[in-house]
């Protein structure tokens, strides 16, 4: 039985509609890049979390139905409460982990083993001059991207794990960092800001957050297109949540 499409359904947003199957595809690993792992991607992940959660609720038709659990893998500890309040987030259905870089891959695919879930997160990539905090032995550390170039075996592996589940695995990628071949993905959805005013002033008209799907399994990529305002994610500039007005 096919659960469809995973649809984000965010409030003055458009992104559900940019997709080819109306939504995100389940039993699968996509790609979210931005340049330097900003422009939204992290905030769009949180709302795919967050519609995971009430698409359980409706299946389950049962008001002690909680929502479904999900797993966010924050090796750089920059997810925090706010964040989740925002975009829609059941706190008490997230499991947030912040594992060592040489242990992200590990538990990644053990999560998506599990069966339990019906998103998981995985950050990849550093803010600028983001610091290793916790997870890191060398505390205070610049922080380090994960090297992609690494993860096919681990992509696939994902793969193989969430086929015929209802579980989307969602990848956070700097889009600039250099890799020797493309990630084997079901879809990589590219992000980007564009016409980002300082706070207090207007903005531009032709400013917003743009969305292009550069890899499909069908082969139905596109263009840019509008998604969003120009808005402010708290610790992620270009977010989705929080409007920037003049």
């Amino acid at each position: 039985l096919s659960l469809g499409a995973l649809r984000l359904g965010a409030e003055r947003l458009d992104v559900d509609a940019a997709l080819p199957e109306g939504g995100l595809p389940r039993g699968a690993v996509l790609e979210l890049a931005s340049a330097r792992a900003l422009g939204g991607i992290t905030s769009l992940s949180l709302r795919a979390c967050a519609a995971a959660q009430a698409d359980a609720r409706l299946r389950g038709g049962d008001e002690r139905t909680e929502g479904a659990f999900c797993a966010f893998l924050d090796p750089y500890a920059k997810l925090h409460a706010p964040a989740l309040m925002a975009a829609g987030v059941d706190p008490t259905r997230l499991l947030v982990v912040r594992p060592p870089l040489d242990a992200l891959a590990r538990v990644a695919v053990r999560l998506a083993e599990s069966k339990v879930f019906s998103g998981v997160v995985v950050g990849s990539a550093p803010p600028p001059g983001g610091r290793m905090r916790g997870a890191s032995r060398e505390r205070g550390a610049a922080a380090q991207p994960v090297r992609l170039d690494r993860w096919q075996t681990v992509v696939r592996r994902l793969a193989l794990a969430v086929a015929g589940q209802s579980t989307t695995v969602l990848l956070m990628t700097d889009r600039l960092a250099p890799r020797s071949m493309p990630l084997p993905v079901a879809m990589r959805l590219e992000l980007e800001q564009r016409g980002a005013n300082a706070p207090g002033e207007r903005a531009d008209r032709e400013g917003g957050l743009f969305l292009r799907v550069a890899k499909e399994r069908h082969g139905r990529v596109g263009g840019l297109v509008r998604v969003g305002p120009v808005r402010a994610y708290p610790g992620e500039p270009g977010g989705l949540w929080r409007e920037r007005t003049g």
